[in-house]
């Protein structure tokens, strides 16, 4: 009975070692970041101290299907991956991969991902940051920045992939050759959770912000996809071969197609679902076609959503059947519950925040970014980032009115991606500025105008809907 017990309790001590998670810690026990994944176990994690990682170890860094966090010390600002990829003489490389079925179970967390260059992958599967393939890992809290891939320079997810994608800023990514979804690419049955996300800045041919094709359906909530291009369709996003993806309670602003759909572009029996969005000032480069929505053989659901001055016009439809109901649409759209009303946001007058740049830019080619500077001005240090401005708020030309997003800003100072120092579409000395805010002013026709069937339960900002919602983005609560 003895020895019974004494067996019984050994084979408890075994299984309470084996299940005991550890951190293991870079660089203080491991050079790298690839070797501590290497030795790390289920369960266990993975904590990077303040700093910026390059070479052999610290790029290409491959999870290897462990169920494990891989997280930053004190967040993304600090813990830098510069994966120093690039045309020849530079080499071919990403930040991560999961390719082996990683689950939610394996986490990435708090980096900034940066310099990725075609890597991870091969032919069409070239990415810059992250590539998923048959794999949903969780990844949150990350700044991807400054990538260039052939599709998803900043996350390519292929072959059922769908990750947990949280509170991440993907700015400032790029397609090499015809790349596709340059923000986020998601192919081949893929659905990713895109959630509390700013994806902005980012260009491709096709879905500069977001590419869904192939019957891929992504989830985006509460996300501001503002400020990306695309030289063919879709500046904000492209959904294509019977792709469904549900929006809501997005802002979808400032974005560029040369073609076809500012904002988003259908094709191919693609029947998107968008729910209290707020679709504005959009644009496409062609005189004809539509700058906020275009519908080519196919059949989106917009819902309680703001279309408002999206140039050429706002829904433009090609042997499709897009169906509109509890909409504000500039210019007036048939449906249940739509009116065509100046929806008075809080950017507006007499409530918008505006100036005038009293210096020529300062631009940084080598983190794409442009500070710009008012001397009057009173900003409470980084309180503006995250947000949108018109650098040039009186450009003439809706096409080169940009609307960028903040990365950071000081007193009299904003730091912004995706402004070119001209007079036309820049903050030139002289030029008046004005903060993008899509917020509703009291007394606006969207108030209490929606419908509450469908209808998220908490707004972009996570305020609860009311019994009767706002149409837009916001629920005001007046």
């Amino acid at each position: 009975m003895k020895n019974t017990i004494l067996i019984g309790l050994v084979a408890l001590f075994i299984i309470a070692g084996a299940g005991t998670a550890t951190d293991l810690l870079v660089p203080g026990e491991y050079k790298t970041v690839q070797a501590a994944v290497d030795d790390a176990n289920d369960s266990d994690t993975v904590i990077v101290a303040d700093g910026t990682y390059t070479g052999n170890g610290n790029r290409d860094i491959d999870f290897k299907g462990k169920a494990i966090t891989v997280m930053s010390e004190t967040g993304p600002e600090n813990c830098i991956i510069d994966c120093q990829g690039g045309p020849p003489p530079k080499q071919p490389g990403c930040g991560f991969i999961f390719t082996k079925g990683e689950d939610a179970n394996s986490v990435l967390d708090g980096f900034t991902i940066t310099n990725g260059y075609n890597g991870c992958g091969s032919g069409f599967g070239r990415c810059g940051a992250i590539r998923c393939l048959k794999s949903s890992p969780t990844i949150t809290n990350c700044i991807i920045r400054d990538n260039i891939g052939t599709a998803g320079g900043g996350i390519f997810c292929e072959f059922k992939s769908s990750p947990t994608i949280i509170n991440c800023i993907i700015i400032g990514n790029k397609a090499r050759g015809n790349g596709l979804g340059c923000g986020i690419c998601c192919t081949a049955w893929s659905s990713p959770t895109i959630t509390d996300c700013i994806i902005s800045g980012n260009s491709a041919k096709r879905g500069g912000g977001i590419y869904c094709g192939v019957e891929s359906s992504p989830t985006i909530t509460n996300c501001t996809i503002s400020g990306n291009s695309a030289f063919e369709s879709g500046g904000g996003l492209y959904c294509g071969s019977k792709s469904s993806p549900t929006i809501a309670s997005c802002i979808i602003s400032g974005n560029k197609a040369w073609e076809s759909g500012g904002a988003l572009f259908c094709r191919d029996k693609a029947a998107p679902k968008i729910t209290n969005c707020t679709i504005c000032d959009n644009a496409q480069n062609e005189s004809s076609g539509g700058g906020g929505i275009v519908c080519w053989d196919s059949a989106p659901k917009i819902k309680n959503s703001i279309l408002w001055n999206n140039l050429p016009n706002e829904v433009f439809a090609i042997s499709a059947s897009p169906q509109l109901t509890y909409c504000n649409i500039e210019g007036g759209w048939k449906g249940e519950g739509n009116i065509d009303a100046d929806p008075l946001f809080v950017m507006d007058d007499p409530y918008g925040v505006t100036g005038t740049w009293t210096a020529e830019p300062a631009q940084s080619h080598k983190t794409n970014r442009t500070t710009l500077i008012d001397s009057s001005a009173s900003f409470a240090t980084g309180e503006l980032v995250g947000e949108l401005i018109y650098a040039n708020e009186t450009a003439q030309d809706a096409w080169r009115r940009r609307q960028s997003i903040i990365t950071a800003n000081t007193n009299t100072s904003i730091e912004v991606i995706f402004i070119v120092g001209s007079r036309e579409s820049g903050g030139d000395k002289g030029n008046k500025y004005r903060l993008i805010d899509y917020y509703l002013q009291p007394g606006s026709p969207c108030i209490d105008a929606g419908t509450a069937e469908g209808t998220p339960a908490t707004d972009i900002q996570g305020r609860t809907r009311d019994a009767k919602p706002d149409i837009g983005a916001y629920e005001t609560g007046f």
